[in-house]
């Protein structure tokens, strides 16, 4: 186990913190078109939520990290379905998976075995699972082939499609070599090399996301397009508040790239690196309609209470 050092701390503090944040900034221009440069959005705003309210990628983590609390630490199957069951939507509520689903039916070509054969389409690669397996680069700092693997077996127990299971594997790596404070570049380097089993086009993606001119990237919902996203503003920014700024402006699925690159952006400049007021306004409910309120300072414990399992 890698000592415990005040750096480590406000690290892992970061990641958590940042990762709500993120989702929150971006939350607001969720499904909005690419926003000019010289007129981005710039601090945390009203959208399908108030000001500052983190959305269900956040709140898929916190089952997640409290699941790898228990007293007896929940199984994957175990995990799965409890992050599953926050995403059922209340009665007369929409069910954003699906419309994200449709979404991303309407937005591709036909894939095989998705005609009327008879033959079971795979699930689509949805990028709002990678969210759920951050908090487990918290709990394996000892060991990053634990980090993969549980990764890995959390993902394919409700989302078997490569780039799911894969891209999870990834987002975890990457924060467990940023809280470690390993520089950006190259805990996305490390981070490919762990990760053998990438898909190739999602690899290569990966690796040259850093060298996309901003108006040829997408915003789209699949795990490729986020994760381009997300490396991109990692790695072609020099703070928290910049890589959050510069994806979530993207717009589009903003929420669940604002909730990665936040998370490892937090991790990176730490956690007195995310500008003050966005940490003081970042809040959600959880369990949702627990009534039950998560600022700033639930959030930084929850993160040690992970490091210190």
């Amino acid at each position: 186990m890698p000592a415990i050092t005040p750096d480590l701390r406000e690290r892992a503090r970061g990641c958590l913190l940042g990762a709500a944040v993120g989702d929150a900034f971006g939350m607001a221009l969720e499904g909005v078109p690419v926003q000019p440069v010289n007129a981005q959005v710039r601090e945390l705003r009203r959208g399908r939520l108030a000001e500052g309210h983190f959305t269900e990628h956040t709140t898929s983590l916190l089952a997640v990290a409290e699941g790898l609390l228990e007293p007896e630490p929940l199984a994957v199957e175990e995990l799965a379905a409890r992050v599953q069951a926050l995403r059922r939507p209340e009665r007369g509520q929409p069910n954003r998976q699906a419309f994200g689903l449709l979404g991303n039916l309407l937005r591709r070509e036909p894939r095989p075995g998705e005609g009327d054969d008879g033959i079971a389409a795979p699930p689509l690669p949805e990028a709002g699972v990678l969210a759920r397996c951050l908090p487990i680069a918290l709990v394996s700092l000892d060991n990053q082939f634990s980090c993969l693997a549980q990764a890995q077996e959390l993902c394919q127990a409700s989302h078997p499609h490569p780039e799911c299971v894969q891209g999870s594997a990834f987002v975890s790596i990457v924060l467990w070599h940023l809280i470690l404070g390993v520089a950006p570049r190259q805990a996305v380097s490390q981070g490919l090399e762990a990760c053998r089993e990438l898909p190739p086009l999602l690899e290569e993606t990966i690796r040259w996301a850093s060298t996309r001119q901003r108006d040829r990237l997408g915003n789209d919902g699949d795990v490729q397009g986020v994760l381009e996203r997300a490396v991109w503003g990692l790695l072609t920014t020099a703070s928290f508040a910049e890589a959050v700024t510069r994806v979530a402006n993207l717009g589009g699925s903003a929420a669940i790239a604002g909730t990665i690159v936040g998370a490892w952006a937090g991790a990176a400049y730490r956690h007195s690196g995310i500008p003050a007021d966005w940490r003081s306004a970042v809040h959600g409910t959880y369990p949702p309609r627990s009534g039950q309120l998560w600022r700033e300072k639930d959030l930084a414990q929850l993160a040690e209470s992970l490091v210190l399992a």
